[in-house]
């Protein structure tokens, strides 16, 4: 069962999942409002597979100064936030910029529209389910930077105060546009995919227009299940009460597959 029709805020909506999620947002009709958070605006000028644009509002904030630039929404403020907000260590240019981008900046906004949102008055938590598009292996104990940072995002998005958080956990992502960035070990194991989704069909890659439907669907949803696919895991943190969901890479692939055989009816 799906939501009303409601507005929504795309963060990140520049990169390769969020501009899918923007455009599948506008074409499938399901928000009244698009309203784009970034550093620059979503180009959609010449560019026909945006559709719909009578309902995408774009608005221009600075990262580095979240509370001065985002608009107040007051009691308009979308009720579902998509972040797709990221970067790699090499575009970023260090392990300090990487988490900053990757980390800070996600964090902050999280906490404003927080913040900014209407209360529950029972509950005290945020009218706002807040989808995160995180990666396969994130793990806040991992010695590694990239999966450390992804699961410590993950904890505290966890912990700020929504009704309800969705994290989803993509494997390697499959793009038509190439990626500013890239790491040699995606690089590498971009030559391999083809073989390996031979072997692991659902959880060695996963295309960024699957991850954006299924992001849009699940904030689409009333219900932690989507098309009848239920989450790898879900549950009611125990720190900011808020119910927490998390989709893997196989879970995306099931939630697309039921979507697409559903359309043909």
């Amino acid at each position: 069962m799906s939501i009303p029709l409601n507005s929504c805020i795309i963060l990140g909506g520049t990169g390769a999942v969020g501009k899918c999620i923007v455009k599948d947002a506008l074409s499938s009709n399901a928000f009244t409002r698009v309203l784009t958070l970034g550093r620059r605006p979503v180009p959609t000028e010449n560019d026909s597979s945006f559709t719909n644009l009578s309902v995408l509002e774009q608005k221009t904030v600075d990262f580095e100064n979240v509370a001065g630039t985002f608009p107040d929404e007051g009691e308009n403020l979308p009720q579902v936030v998509f972040c797709t907000l990221a970067t790699t260590r090499g575009a970023a240019g260090s392990a300090e910029a990487f988490k900053k981008i990757d980390q800070q900046y996600v964090l902050d906004s999280a906490r404003h529209i927080h913040e900014k949102a209407p209360k529950d008055p029972a509950t005290g938590l945020s009218k706002v389910h807040f989808l995160y598009c995180s990666s396969t292996g994130a793990n806040p104990n991992s010695f590694f930077l990239y999966p450390k940072t992804k699961g410590e995002t993950e904890k505290a998005l966890a912990e700020i105060g929504f009704e309800r958080v969705s994290i989803f956990q993509p494997a390697f992502l499959k793009t038509v546009e190439p990626r500013a960035g890239i790491r040699a070990g995606e690089w590498i194991f971009g030559k391999i995919i083809p073989v390996l989704d031979l072997v692991a069909e659902k959880s060695a890659s996963v295309s960024v227009a699957s991850v954006a439907l299924a992001m849009r669907l699940a904030g689409t949803s009333d219900s932690v299940d989507v098309q009848g696919v239920s989450p790898k895991s879900v549950g009611v943190n125990p720190k900011s009460k808020s119910k927490v969901a998390y989709f893997s890479n196989p879970n995306i692939h099931d939630i697309v597959n039921k979507y697409n055989a559903a359309s043909k009816l």
